[in-house]
């Protein structure tokens, strides 16, 4: 197969193969600057909110339930394979290339599997449990509030959007969403491993 179909070149200059992903693949680098210039909610926001900006704060609130290296790392599989919105990404399937007898998977399990690799490149387990999950709605809740449009009754979010966090979220600039999802990897890390 064509390497190019498959492979994604990363800011540092890495090239990341989709299908086949490998720990040597990945760096927290092009995870920062990625999530940094990834806007959520594919941009509907009423300012850039990126996705580096939601996990970090996400990492940050302690009165938010989960490990914060693995909150802050949550969405990491979506530097290689973008933010897809929910509602597509639950009906998105990837063909076998190579393979046309085999039948299409679920994006969902490509997601996966790299974010599974990302975990062994960086010595986490990224593994999405029921407290990520409900800080991650939490946040959601806040997001809603803090940063989309008011939407007509009867429009249902998908999850509960009821029971934000406290405080206001105040959208950061792409570059220092990169650096404060840096720190606070780099902090999390030494608390972590004393290195």
């Amino acid at each position: 197969m064509n390497k190019s179909i498959n492979h994604i070149a990363t800011f540092t200059g890495k090239s990341f193969d989709l299908l086949n992903p490998e720990p040597e693949m990945v760096c927290i680098e092009d995870i920062a600057r990625s999530l940094a210039y990834q806007c959520r909610y594919t941009g509907h926001t009423r300012k850039f909110y990126s996705v580096a900006q939601h996990c970090a704060l996400m990492a940050m609130n302690e009165d938010l339930p989960g490990d914060p290296m693995v909150k802050l790392l949550h969405d990491a599989a979506e530097t290689y394979i973008g933010d897809i919105a929910k509602p597509w990404k639950n009906l998105l399937f990837v063909g076998n290339f190579g393979a046309p007898h085999l039948p299409a998977v679920p994006v969902k399990v490509f997601e996966a599997k790299i974010q599974d690799v990302i975990g062994l490149a960086l010595g986490v387990a990224l593994s999405h449990s029921a407290e990520v999950k409900e800080s991650d709605i939490r946040m959601m809740a806040t997001e809603v509030r803090d940063l989309m449009p008011v939407m007509p009754p009867g429009f249902v979010w998908g999850v509960d959007v009821s029971n934000p966090v406290e405080e206001t979220i105040i959208p950061w600039l792409p570059d220092a969403s990169e650096q404060i999802f840096l720190a606070v990897y780099q902090m999390l890390k030494l608390k972590r491993t004393g290195v």
